[in-house]
C-alpha cells in the first residue's frame, strides 16, 4: 500500500511517509496530518488511547487526524447485524474462497470498541469538530482537528 500512495502521490513533496511500529515511534516533528487505516483496531483499548495521545501531539494546529477502521456493533445485536452483512458481502465478491478464509482468520485477532468509545476519545484528547465522516456496516472513517 505504501507503494501505491507513492505512485499516486509522486511529485508531491508535501508528503512523508513514516514506517515502523507506530506503538514504538518518537517522532520529534509535527505534521499537518496523520492517518491511520484499519490497523488501530488491533491494539488494546489503553494501547489505542496511548496512541492516539502520540497522534495528537505530533499534529501541528489545525492539523487533522483521520482514521479509518473497524468498529465493533453498538449492541451485540447490531454487531451481528453488521458482521452477517460483511461476510454476505465478501461471500459474494471476486475474491477466492482462501482470501475469504484467511480474512475470517484475521477477524480473530480484533480488538474493536464502539464508534461512540473512540469518537469520545479523540474528544478526550484534546481534538475538536470530531465526526465519524463515512460509515458502512463495521467500518467507519473518523476525523478530529488540532484546535489552532
Amino acid at each position: 500500500m505504501l507503494e501505491v500512495a507513492r505512485q499516486r502521490f509522486s511529485g508531491n513533496e508535501n508528503i512523508k511517509y513514516v514506517v515502523g511500529d507506530y506503538t514504538k515511534l518518537n517522532l520529534s516533528e509535527e505534521f499537518n496530518m496523520v492517518v491511520s487505516a484499519l490497523s488501530i483496531h488491533h491494539l488494546e483499548d489503553s494501547d489505542k488511547k496511548e496512541l492516539l495521545r502520540k497522534c495528537y501531539s505530533v499534529l501541528k494546529p489545525n492539523g487533522i487526524f483521520i482514521n479509518a477502521d473497524q468498529v465493533i456493533g453498538e449492541t451485540p445485536y447490531i454487531d451481528s447485524l453488521n458482521k452477517k452483512r460483511w461476510k454476505e458481502s465478501i461471500e459474494k465478491s471476486s475474491l477466492l474462497e482462501e482470501e475469504i478464509l484467511s480474512a475470517y482468520e484475521r477477524m480473530k485477532l480484533d480488538k474493536e470498541a464502539t464508534l461512540k468509545q473512540q469518537l469520545e476519545w479523540l474528544t478526550e484528547i484534546g481534538l475538536e469538530d470530531v465526526s465519524c465522516i463515512y460509515k458502512y456496516y463495521t467500518f467507519a472513517v473518523m476525523f478530529g482537528r488540532k484546535a489552532s
